[in-house]
């Protein structure tokens, strides 16, 4: 009977936390979901100009851009500086005041944000790829192999995802369009010092955004990394989704370098309720 009651006080006990936790207000300026806080928070937010003039661009011997840590004495992750719910904010038309949704798409966009995005598979521990990986509030890398002509983009959330990007000139193949999945297809190239991604082949599994836009299996994305700075990766994507847009869009957002930092493991079960006890909560004013 007592093993009994001391698991009974500690999920209690863990739920409590949990909740106190959900709702407790930002602790600095930053967003929990920017950098996350409790970690070595000494990211490109607070960097002066001559912090980042003191700091250049790490390269490779054929000058190619590292876009991840050179030494153990610089190691580091990258960070969205918030976690990008909306799009429409961040278009790179300025002339373009909404996501240009086909009707059908746009009225089950708006089901998913009046049902307060209970459905979001990311809250099943499904794994997100394309755009809503790259608005998530947790930190990633990249891995380069240059011998492999290959880059690893590793995910700490959800579960560790990667996604590898062919970087030998190779083409999207047939397969990636009979056979999608989570991450699609992606292949390589370098247009200066920006990296461009061009990834088809996506299964319908998963949203485009936090807030719940459409990705069809003509879901075609290219994006583009550009490390400005060292503390500094300007990200841009462009969607092109003939199955639930009007025309292709583009929206652009930075990345900060958060100094110091390694992944850490993170483990998302299968079969997970908790999406069905947060609908509802808000969390540093997002709901």
């Amino acid at each position: 009977m007592r093993n009994v009651r001391t698991v009974q006080f500690v999920a209690v006990f863990t739920m409590l936390a949990l909740l106190a936790f959900l709702a407790a207000p930002p602790v600095s300026a930053q967003n929990t979901f920017a950098t996350g806080v409790g970690r070595d928070d000494t990211n490109a937010a607070g960097r002066t100009a001559a912090d980042k003039a003191s700091a250049p661009i790490p390269r490779f011997a054929d000058g190619t851009p590292n876009l991840s840590w050179t030494d153990p004495a610089r190691k580091g992750v990258w960070y969205a500086t918030v976690q990008h719910w909306r799009w429409e904010r961040f278009f790179v038309d300025k002339e373009l005041k909404e996501i240009p949704f086909q009707p059908w798409a746009k009225a089950l966009y708006e089901y998913r944000v009046r049902t307060e995005h209970r459905d979001d598979p990311q809250g099943y521990c499904l794994p997100s790829a394309g755009t809503r990986a790259s608005s998530l509030g947790s930190g990633w890398e990249f891995v380069q192999l240059p011998d492999q002509k290959r880059i690893l983009r590793v995910h700490e959330a959800v579960g560790h995802m990667w996604q590898p990007i062919y970087m030998d000139g190779r083409s999207h193949p047939e397969s990636a369009y009979d056979f999608p999945t989570w991450f699609g297809h992606s292949i390589g190239h370098w247009e200066g010092d920006t990296l461009v991604i061009d990834t088809v082949g996506f299964n319908e599994g998963h949203w485009a955004s936090r807030w719940g836009a459409i990705r069809t299996n003509y879901h075609h994305i290219i994006e583009k990394y550009t490390r400005t700075d060292y503390y500094t990766l300007h990200y841009e994507a462009t969607i092109d989704d003939p199955g639930a847009y009007t025309q292709p869009f583009t929206f652009a957002w930075d990345f900060v370098w958060n100094e110091g930092e390694e992944l850490a493991e993170f483990v998302c079960n299968e079969n997970n309720r908790a999406p069905q006890s947060l609908s509802g909560i808000e969390i540093n004013g997002l709901k």
